[in-house]
C-alpha cells in the first residue's frame, strides 16, 4: 500500500514537473513571438521610411505683404512638404501649404532645389498641385484610399527644412469625416498619428509602402489637439490632381437630385429599415437622376457600389464621381429596394442650365438702391441692394430676411447693384450657405446665413 500510495506521488511529481515545463516553453515562446513580430514591424517601418525618402519633397514659400497693408514689402516664409506624383516633374501638396505665395522652392532628399510653378488647386478638397523642371525623379506608389480599414496602421511623413525626414505613426480612426469645416469635401481620414505643421501636404502612408492620404490642417476648433490629425482620401486627390494635369480645371459629378436627411419621423413613415440613406425631395428634368428614373420620395441608399450614410456622404461620392462614367444606385421606394442605372454628368455645364433659377429659389427680390430710394428708406450714404419682396417659407425668408433689409456684403465682399449681386451669388456653388451683412431701417445692422436648397 505505501509502495502504492508513492508511485502515486511520485507519477503525480512527474506530471506536475512535465506540465511546468510545458508553460514555460508556451511562454518563452510567446514571448519569442512578440519580439518576433515586433521586429517585423519596425523592419516594416524602416524600409517605408527609406523607400520614401526620395517621393517626399519639402516645400518653402516666400510671400511679399501687398503695399496697402501696415508692414507692406515684409516678406513672410513658411515650409510644408509634398509628394512626387509622377516623373513629369508634378507634386502635389495641400493648398494652404502654397497658398497667396510669391516664390516656391522644392527641396529633393538628395538637396537639390527647383523652383516650381503652381499647376492648379482644387478648392473643395484642399489640393495643390505643383511642377518643377526635373528628371530622374522618384514617384510615390499609391494605394486605394477606399480600402482603408479601421484600425488599420499607417504612417505620417513629412520633410521639414534641416531635419531631414520626420515620421510618426498611428492608426486609422475614422473614414468619412465630414462637418470638420476645413474644405467642402465631407470624406476625410481621420488618424491619430500625430501630423505637425511643417508635414501638412506630405503623405499619409499604409504597411504597404502606398500613400493612402495627403494631410492637411485641421479645423480651428482642434487646432493643438495632437489626438486629431486630418488627411485627403488619396482616391480624391488623384482625382482633382488628374483633373488639373489634363484640363487646366476640376470637373465634377452631377447626379441632379435635391435631397433632405432620413429622420427618425421620416424613416418610420416611409418604413424604413434606419436611418441612413439621402431622401429626395427633387428631380432636374433631363439630368442623370431623371435618366435613372429616380422619383421624388425614394430614398438613395447605395452609389457606386457604396452604402450611404447621409446627404453629405451622397454629394461627396457624386461630386468624386469621373464624368460620363456609368454608376449603380439602389433606392428604397415603396418599401421595396430598386436597382437603377445612370451616366455622370458634368455640374458645371449641368448647373449653367438652372443659372437662371437660381435667383428665383433665394427666394427674393432685389433692386438698385437710388438716391431717392436712399432718403425714403433712410439709407442716406449707403451702399447696396434693397429687398423688394420676400416669398413666403421661402430660403430668404427662412434666413429672417425681411422686405426693406439693405444687402450691404455678400460672403463678406461689398456689394453697390444688383449687377454685383448676381455675380457674387453666381461664384457661389449651390450647395454652400450665403452669408450676407445686411442694415435695416431701425439703424440695426447684422449678419444672416441663408441656406440654399441641396443640388447633388
Amino acid at each position: 500500500m505505501q509502495r502504492e500510495s508513492t508511485s502515486i506521488w511520485s507519477l503525480l511529481r512527474c506530471s506536475l514537473y512535465y506540465v511546468a515545463i510545458i508553460n514555460i516553453f508556451l511562454i518563452t515562446g510567446s514571448y519569442s513571438s512578440e519580439s518576433f513580430a515586433s521586429k517585423v514591424l519596425s523592419d516594416t517601418f524602416i524600409s517605408i521610411a527609406k523607400n520614401t525618402k526620395a517621393p517626399v519633397v519639402n516645400i518653402r514659400t516666400t510671400r511679399v505683404l501687398k503695399q496697402n497693408t501696415p508692414n507692406r514689402g515684409f516678406r513672410i516664409k513658411s515650409q510644408g512638404s509634398g509628394v512626387i506624383y509622377n516623373n513629369g516633374g508634378y507634386i502635389i501638396t495641400n493648398k494652404h501649404v502654397v497658398k497667396n505665395a510669391g516664390e516656391i522652392v522644392i527641396r529633393l532628399y538628395d538637396g537639390s532645389e527647383y523652383k516650381a510653378e503652381v499647376v492648379g488647386t482644387d478648392e473643395r478638397s484642399g489640393t495643390a498641385v505643383l511642377k518643377i523642371d526635373a528628371e530622374d525623379l522618384t514617384p510615390a506608389r499609391f494605394g486605394n484610399s477606399d480600402s482603408l480599414e479601421l484600425g488599420e496602421i499607417v504612417l505620417a511623413i513629412g520633410s521639414p527644412l534641416g531635419l531631414g525626414q520626420k515620421v510618426t505613426s498611428g492608426i486609422i480612426s475614422a473614414k468619412g469625416t465630414s462637418n470638420v469645416q476645413v474644405t467642402g469635401l465631407e470624406d476625410f481620414v481621420l488618424t491619430d498619428a500625430t501630423i505637425n505643421p511643417d508635414s501638412y501636404g506630405g503623405p499619409l502612408v499604409n504597411l504597404n509602402g502606398e500613400v493612402v492620404g495627403i494631410s492637411t490642417i485641421p479645423p480651428k476648433q482642434t487646432a493643438g489637439n495632437s489626438g486629431v490629425s486630418l488627411a485627403i482620401p488619396i482616391n480624391v486627390v488623384r482625382k482633382a490632381t488628374e483633373d488639373l494635369i489634363k484640363y487646366g480645371r476640376i470637373t465634377r459629378g452631377w447626379l441632379g437630385v435635391t435631397t433632405q436627411p432620413v429622420t427618425a419621423e421620416l424613416q418610420k413613415a416611409l418604413g424604413l429599415k434606419n436611418d441612413l440613406g439621402a431622401l429626395v425631395s427633387g428631380v432636374n428634368p433631363n439630368s442623370s437622376a431623371s435618366n435613372a428614373g429616380i422619383k421624388s420620395g425614394d430614398v438613395i441608399i447605395k452609389y457606386n457600389g457604396k452604402k450611404i450614410k447621409d446627404l453629405l456622404h451622397l454629394r461627396s461620392l457624386v461630386k468624386g464621381t469621373e464624368i460620363n462614367k456609368e454608376v449603380e444606385m439602389v433606392v428604397v421606394r415603396d418599401s421595396k429596394e430598386l436597382t437603377l442605372n445612370t451616366t455622370i454628368q458634368e455640374s458645371t455645364k449641368a448647373e449653367t442650365e438652372s443659372k437662371k433659377d437660381l435667383f428665383k429659389n433665394l427666394g427674393m427680390v432685389v433692386r438698385n438702391l437710388t438716391g431717392k430710394l436712399a432718403i425714403k428708406l433712410g439709407y442716406e450714404g449707403e451702399e447696396g441692394v434693397i429687398i423688394t419682396n420676400i416669398q413666403k417659407e421661402g430660403p430668404a425668408s427662412k434666413a429672417g430676411l425681411k422686405k426693406g433689409d439693405l444687402i450691404i456684403e455678400v460672403q463678406q465682399k461689398h456689394v453697390t447693384s444688383v449687377d454685383g449681386f448676381h455675380q457674387a451669388i453666381l461664384k457661389i456653388q449651390q450647395e454652400e450657405d450665403i452669408l450676407m451683412f445686411i442694415k435695416r431701417q431701425n439703424k440695426t445692422s447684422k449678419f444672416i446665413v441663408l441656406k440654399q436648397k441641396k443640388d447633388v
